[in-house]
């Protein structure tokens, strides 16, 4: 690697990039500040994508601005090689099909290394991402996604300024990033306790149940304090919330069949309660479950 591209260029001066304004110079740092001019469908909704950038691209550069945003970032390199820096585990290289999520206030940073760095990539902000974020679905970092472009889709719904399109990208976001996190956990080797990659198997496919901790410990063959450490290492989630999302999940399916009433689909997934499962599923996907009848049923 070249020695260039890890020396630190802390000058105090912003540079040109399209994707994020406006910026600003604070402690060293470039700050790339959320915009104003938030709609009421965003705010009612709980999610704002307000930035895209498609087939963007972008010089290759040897100096790294140590930078963080003000709001989530989604970078899909789909062609070039990049480089992605912090200050704690400085320099990593990374390939065409993956991509870099940002979180608020992070410091990083990240270019083309030795070729242009071309990229789609979705600017987001709202208490809908922040959920996400609190529950490990949005890290930082690179991850894989594959060559499919599939910010595209979305950055595409975007452009359409209806009620009805800005509702069904936000949730097409949601629904990327919710298919990456399992993706990765897939992708994780699962040697070590095979017997809890069964209990997932079996809660995903036993969506009326609800398993209690130590029900699920038993299974597992392990002390209920040790299979929540493990389980947690695993998913990145505690036992409730797992089960709690994915039985969101799934609804989202339940709710597109015709002649199943949102109690219908409540009880289908073990809620005794529809007022319950109707809270949680607006807090989790920010749209109540019949709007997202209404939009997408």
């Amino acid at each position: 690697m070249d020695k260039s591209v890890i020396l630190h260029a802390l000058k105090k001066q912003a540079f040109e990039d399209p994707a994020v304004n406006p910026i600003r110079i604070q402690d060293d740092l470039v700050v790339h500040q959320l915009p104003g001019g938030e709609h009421s469908i965003h705010a009612d909704y709980g999610l704002r994508i307000f930035s895209t950038l498609q087939n963007n691209e972008s010089a290759p550069r040897k100096y790294i601005y140590p930078r963080y945003f003000q709001f989530y970032g989604f970078s899909h390199l789909i062609n070039g090689r990049g480089w992605y820096w912090t200050p704690e585990k400085k320099m990593t290289l990374f390939n065409k099909g993956q991509a870099v999520l940002s979180t608020p206030e992070f410091v990083q940073d990240y270019a083309g290394y030795k070729t242009s760095y071309v990229q789609d990539a979705i600017s987001f902000c709202g208490p809908v991402a922040d959920h996400l974020f609190r529950a490990g679905i949005i890290k930082d970092g690179i991850v894989e996604i594959g060559n499919t472009r599939r910010l595209l889709p979305i950055i595409e719904q975007i452009k359409d300024p209806s009620l009805n399109s800005q509702i069904k990208a936000n949730l097409m976001l949601q629904n990327l990033l919710v298919e990456i996190f399992f993706e990765r956990l897939e992708a994780v080797p699962k040697e070590n306790h095979p017997q809890i990659s069964r209990l997932l198997t079996m809660i995903r496919s036993k969506s009326e149940k609800w398993w209690a901790g130590p029900e699920m410990a038993a299974f597992c063959n392990m002390s209920l304090s040790q299979f929540r450490r493990v389980f947690h290492k695993k998913t990145g989630y505690s036992p409730k919330q797992y089960i709690d999302m994915i039985k969101i999940q799934q609804s989202t399916e339940l709710l597109c069949i015709a002649g199943l009433s949102v109690a219908d689909v409540a009880v289908r997934l073990g809620y005794s309660d529809p007022f319950h499962f109707s809270r949680r599923f607006k807090q989790i996907t920010g749209i109540s479950p019949l709007n997202y009848r209404r939009q997408f049923g």
